[in-house]
């Protein structure tokens, strides 16, 4: 008796006909009288390339029973896309399997027509070959196995069926694409890189064609994702770098589709130009902007050629967005000198999910009670960037520089030149004029206010100082904001003497940076401190700290609207008393 399975064969990167045994009554090599057995044999002549030209199956019967009977083809594996036709050019139905495979498998029934009209299915065969022809579209499987029965009419009972392990015939042209179809993407950070190897072999009946690969999201699945199409397309940067050792990343667009959905097409693969037709490689790049909401969107990816003719399709495509942790170049950094005149250096904190401000405060050094003025050209940053000012007691102004190194924030200090103890307000503005560098405002003891225009260089880091305006000597607290009305222009925050904080816009205008003031409240006249620090918790709006008489700190969210600036204060915690100064 045959085995009812028989091992299949995988050929790398290729379809073709899978193969198992069925189980049939044994029948004898003759009959009594010496008559030799009916017997029927499968044999293929061509490998199959998907989509190319139809091959050869012949169906051979030997010796066939005097009564009626018909062929039928047993076929397991995935079938859809397979095809049969006979020698007229007519498709055989493929219909669902009625044998004692244990596994769905579909069956070709050849001359089960009553063709002698005696009522039952089929006729007296004829000895010879039946010359049918197949041809596969995808998504026939990588091997599906044929096997051919001889039936009784009459009964319905199989005579005999083909001897040997199952007919396989391989049809290539599937493609392969490796790499994770997973891909972690954290918002507000790097790139995330999903590489794709596509693999394409031809059994050479046909020149294998150009493909390129596709993934569709639908107006659905963006729904399911908790996105629309065009947060998506504006919210995520799409790059790519082709080749074993991948250059440069170049820009890749998004595709919005009439159906709502949204797609990414990566460039074509002219097989022609790859030897052997072996691994090409693709490596997109997914960098999602900070502010994109956390989620999983699964797509469909497709390896299709010019006609739309699919060569291989996976529904698991899937970019898993987090935006648990927020991103150091974005978030801001303030720092406290005690009264040791040992620098602190405090960052938001950088996780989501926990309910504190800022993260442990971390040494940045000592010896900075030598100065008398200290302030933050801009906002300080998490990642270490930013620079700042510091004046010491002779009345000598210092540059420290930046790093972009957390754990060393600050560049060695440079002499930028005396004379500065004629000014007894000292502060950071930003890019008050739109240039690219910060600035610094300086009052004198008079109250009038001067802009130094930042210039970018270290050793002559200001250009000539630019008369404001007088009467700042109203004003016993000057402090940068950032840009809190969301013009681009950075603003600035005064408190007079009776408590009142006012709001001065940026115009973005160094003749006249400043337009009319705003009162914002008061009561202001209660802290010892009050700091423009910028985005602690990275949510796009400035915001600022202060502490009280007690060492409360206090901190105030920026709402990004100019007539209520800020949130109500929520207390950030004690002891902050210990500070001489904050920056």
């Amino acid at each position: 008796m045959s085995s009812r399975s028989a091992r299949t064969r995988r050929v790398t990167l290729a379809i073709g006909l899978i193969g198992a045994v069925i189980g049939f009554t044994p029948v004898q090599s003759a009959v009594a009288d010496g008559t030799p057995a009916p017997s029927i044999s499968v044999a293929t002549t061509h490998d199959l390339d998907l989509y190319g030209p139809a091959q050869e199956l012949d169906v051979t019967v030997d010796s066939p029973p005097t009564t009626d009977a018909y062929a039928r083809l047993e076929i397991l594996g995935q079938q859809t896309g397979l095809h049969i036709t006979d020698g007229s050019g007519t498709e055989l139905p493929l219909t669902v399997g009625t044998g004692r495979w244990q596994t769905n498998y579909l069956e070709v029934k050849i001359g089960q027509q009553d063709s002698d009209g005696n009522g039952i299915p089929g006729a007296p065969m004829t000895a010879g070959t039946i010359r049918l022809h197949v041809r596969a579209d995808y998504p026939v499987s990588e091997t599906v196995g044929i096997r051919g029965i001889l039936v009784d009419g009459a009964t319905g009972n199989e005579i005999t069926e083909s001897p040997g392990p199952i007919v396989t015939q391989y049809v290539y042209g599937r493609a392969t694409v490796t790499g994770s179809a997973k891909t972690a993407v954290t918002t507000g950070f790097a790139r995330s890189v999903r590489a794709f190897k596509t693999g394409f072999h031809s059994a050479g009946t046909t020149p294998v064609p150009p493909t390129h690969t596709t993934l569709t999201f639908t107006a659905a699945q963006l729904v399911a994702a908790g996105y629309t199409a065009a947060q998506l397309a504006d919210s995520v940067q799409l790059s790519l770098a082709t080749g074993t050792n991948p250059g440069p990343f170049a820009p890749l667009a998004w595709t919005h589709n009439t159906d709502g959905s949204l797609s990414i097409t990566l460039p074509t693969i002219d097989w022609s130009t790859v030897q052997n037709t072996g691994l090409n490689d693709q490596d997109l790049g997914i960098q999602a902007k900070w502010g994109l909401p956390a989620g999983k969107l699964i797509g469909t990816a497709q390896v299709l050629d010019d006609q739309g003719h699919t060569y291989a399709s996976w529904a698991t495509e899937e970019f898993d967005f987090t935006a648990d942790i927020r991103p150091a170049t974005l978030q801001a950094a303030f720092y406290g000198i005690d009264t040791g005149g040992r620098l602190w250096q405090y960052c938001g904190q950088v996780w989501t999910a926990q309910p504190s401000y800022y993260e442990q405060r971390t040494s940045v050094g000592g010896g900075w009670n030598t100065y008398s003025a200290i302030t933050a050209l801009s906002p300080l940053k998490a990642n270490g960037t930013g620079d700042m000012v510091a004046r010491d007691r002779t009345g000598v102004l210092w540059y420290y520089a930046g790093t972009g190194t957390l754990a060393r924030p600050f560049d060695p200090r440079i002499r930028i030149g005396a004379g500065w103890n004629m000014y007894n307000q000292l502060t950071g503005a930003g890019d008050l004029t739109g240039d690219g560098h910060a600035d610094l405002l300086a009052r004198d003891t008079t109250g009038v206010l001067w802009l130094y225009k930042g210039t970018g260089k270290p050793s002559a880091p200001f250009a000539a100082r630019i008369r404001i305006g007088a009467g700042w000597n109203s004003y016993n607290l000057l402090t940068q904001a950032g840009d809190i009305t969301g013009d681009g222009h950075p603003d600035l925050l005064a408190r007079d003497t009776t408590g009142a904080l006012w709001l001065y816009q940026g115009t973005g205008n160094a003749t006249a940076p400043y337009a009319a003031r705003v009162r914002i409240g008061t009561g202001w006249g209660t802290y010892t401190h009050i700091v423009g620090i910028g985005d602690l918790l990275v949510d796009g709006h400035p915001d600022i700290i202060a502490t009280d008489k007690t060492g409360q700190l206090w901190y105030y969210a920026g709402t990004g609207n100019t007539a209520t600036p800020y949130k109500p204060r929520a207390a950030a915690g004690t002891g902050w008393g210990i500070y001489t100064n904050l920056l």
